[in-house]
């Protein structure tokens, strides 16, 4: 990378240029952030794809394609994350650097001008969204988040979260859910398009060889009719420190393997100073190949078919993530717990904590061949308000010392307990 400029287009609209020659291929990102709610999940879900069905100047989907054929196989492609407790909507799109094509063409204006098209001059001639297209689309958002139950690993997990964080924001998932889904009507939708539109903060992201000022001429230029309401709805996380006595939940269903899925509230979230040893007391738990649950847990009492962890780190939660036969719950649990413990007392050498570095800066680094994980690291950066990069992360993980493992690890309580059996 030769820089990382971030500067404001207007009225709660941000712009963030990664400026590298290192790809061919162009990344532009378009989010717009609203608070995880219930009520609005669904909706904001929704809505970038059924503006993706068309637009004004491209009235289906086979003109849209056509389109993005003649900017040299571009892709566009809607977008629903979640970061921390803030939903991001919107839209992703790569594209071939003009600088690789005869007469190089300025992909970039382009491009733009065919996500401004997209996002503010949707298909229906601005009476409303097609009716059809929105039927479509609630039938396929509805599928996406039933499907959500065949991978019954993922889903152990959004169920931990979804029952641990039952009265937090971030208990939301980022589809919503189905029956909010279903009861969606098209003058609903379109009023509620309207409202975010004029009403979000909006996060712009490119990644590639032009300059940020051609960046800003060329999105300015295409978003120039984009309604502003100032100010804009707030976005964050809150970080909730403390947990009382564990709660554990049980469901049923047809599962040979059973998943035991554990939440701990960590005390320390990405805006912390602590995070990267809370980081690094996570990869030596149970992040890693060489972590003490893969070693001890899977490998040497072969309790489980699989045992890991990771954080959330804009919520300041790790997950513990496990497939078991049922009848070795209990055991399974407490040898968890008892690895945990070994981590905050610091009965952990320091080739295990070389290793937990060796790896996670590894995988910080590695971010920066990949464009696409890139502007997804950036996106929860900036929706959580934060400015460092994944190389300075891994950075500040080389000086973290055992003792700030273990004394970080001890500010941890153990909140929740998830179990999904036949």
């Amino acid at each position: 990378m030769t820089g990382i400029i971030r500067q404001s287009l207007g009225s709660d609209i941000n712009l963030t240029v990664l400026n590298t020659e290192k790809f061919k291929t162009s990344v532009l990102s378009l989010s717009l952030l609203r608070p995880l709610s219930r009520e609005e999940a669904s909706l904001n879900a929704l809505v970038p794809q059924v503006l993706c069905r068309g637009a004004a100047r491209y009235p289906d989907m086979a003109a849209l394609s056509a389109r993005l054929e003649e900017l040299y196989g571009a892709r566009l492609e809607p977008a629903v994350r979640k970061k921390g407790e803030s939903q991001c909507v919107g839209f992703v799109m790569d594209f071939i650097d003009g600088a690789y094509l005869p007469g190089r063409p300025d992909q970039l204006r382009a491009a733009a001008d065919l996500l401004g098209a997209v996002l503010l001059s949707p298909a229906g001639g601005g009476a409303g969204f097609v009716p059809v297209y929105v039927a479509a689309e609630r039938v396929n958002l509805a599928d996406q988040i039933a499907a959500a139950k065949n991978d019954k690993r993922a889903y152990a997990s959004q169920r931990l979260l979804e029952l641990m964080c039952a009265d937090e924001a971030y208990g939301v998932d980022r589809l919503g859910d189905e029956a909010h889904v279903r009861a969606v009507a098209p003058d609903g939708l379109w009023a509620h398009y309207r409202d975010i539109l004029s009403s979000s903060r909006v996060e712009l992201l490119y990644i590639g060889p032009k300059t940020a000022e051609e960046a800003a001429e060329a999105l300015s230029g295409a978003l120039c009719a984009l309604p502003r309401r100032a100010p804009a709805v707030p976005v964050g996380t809150d970080v909730n420190r403390a947990a009382g006595a564990i709660r554990r939940f049980e469901e049923t269903m047809d599962v040979g393997q059973g998943k035991l899925t554990m939440g701990m509230r960590m005390g320390v979230s990405a805006a912390d100073p602590d995070y990267p040893a809370a980081l690094l007391a996570t990869a030596v738990f149970g992040g890693t190949t060489t972590s003490k649950l893969f070693l001890h847990v899977r490998e040497r009492l072969q309790l489980c078919y699989y045992a890991s962890a990771h954080m959330e780190a804009l919520k300041g939660l790790m997950i513990v993530s496990s497939g078991i036969d049922s009848q070795n719950r209990v055991s399974v649990e407490n040898e968890i717990m008892g690895q945990w413990e070994a981590v905050r007392q610091g009965a952990f050498d320091g080739e295990e904590l070389s290793a937990a570095k060796l790896s996670l800066g590894s995988h910080l680094r590695a971010l920066s061949d990949q464009s696409h994980q890139l502007a997804d690291y950036y996106l929860g950066q900036t929706a959580a308000g934060l400015t460092f990069g994944p190389d300075e992360l891994a950075g500040r993980l080389e000086a973290v010392t055992a003792e700030h493992v273990a004394e970080t690890a001890r500010a941890s309580t153990w909140d929740s307990v998830y179990f999904l059996h036949g």
